[in-house]
């Protein structure tokens, strides 16, 4: 049964509106028809939306629907222009691979959901240290294109998280300029590669923590993005 709430005081409302900041792997936003479409049934919680036959598509599919107004639509969205299709999404449970992506203090969500998508697509699993931007932002979830709802990711602090990857037979691989950086190339075995914010790298802690430094040789410019050049590290790693 397709429900309409025309309030934007509606608690249904102000509940998922507060997920543009708070959310959670058990419940987050995912906004846009050409996104939501993509991914599975399952993962869809709810929908929301101002056509009442996009509604009823959804509500097939087996996700609760409500129809809204425009000025609920606005409310519930992150875009500037309201979207007409955004549905609260929950994340599969997968297993941990045995090559993670380690991000200390990315700080712009968009990066994030760059990384994610990107080491969904090699088979890398993301893990988001405290300093990094909450990956279920609606910026960061945007960025996956909907591979968040298959990847592996968590939020762990780096510190504690890393001296148990190695105990667990993990190498753990930086990624800096300086003296004792080497270029990247194929790893094999269990392996995790940190990649530092974009203003100053690695926490000086973090660092002190990893088995050996990548670096990527480059011309012309001083730095990469920190979403390219994790790309191109976990390319090299997977001996592409």
């Amino acid at each position: 049964m397709i429900k309409y709430i025309s309030s934007v005081k509606n608690p249904t409302v102000s509940k998922t509106a507060a997920l543009k900041t708070e959310g959670t792997k058990n419940a987050f936003l995912l906004e846009g028809e050409k996104f939501i479409d993509d991914v599975a049934a399952k993962n869809i919680i709810s929908v929301f939306s101002t056509d009442r036959s996009i509604c009823g598509h959804y509500e097939k599919k087996g996700a609760e629907c409500f129809e809204v107004t425009e000025s609920v639509m606005k409310k519930l969205s992150g875009e500037s222009s309201a979207s007409r299709l955004i549905a609260v999404m929950k994340k599969e449970e997968t297993p941990m691979p045995e090559k993670l992506l380690l991000l200390d203090g990315i700080q712009d969500p968009g990066n994030v959901g760059t990384m994610i998508r990107t080491a969904y697509a090699f088979g890398f699993g993301v893990i988001c240290g405290e300093r990094t931007a909450n990956p279920y932002l609606p910026k960061a979830v945007r960025s996956t294109a909907g591979a968040l709802c298959g990847a592996y990711v968590e939020k762990r602090d780096l510190d504690e998280f890393i001296p148990e990857l190695k105990a667990d037979g993990y190498t753990v691989f930086g990624s800096a300029l300086e003296k004792n950086a080497v270029p990247p190339k194929k790893a094999e075995g269990k392996t995790a590669l940190v990649i530092g914010s974009e203003g100053s790298g690695m926490t000086e802690s973090v660092a002190k923590k990893c088995d050996g430094v990548f670096y990527i040789p480059i011309k012309n410019v001083e730095s990469l993005n920190a979403a390219t050049a994790a790309g191109i590290l976990m390319y090299a790693l997977c001996g592409k």
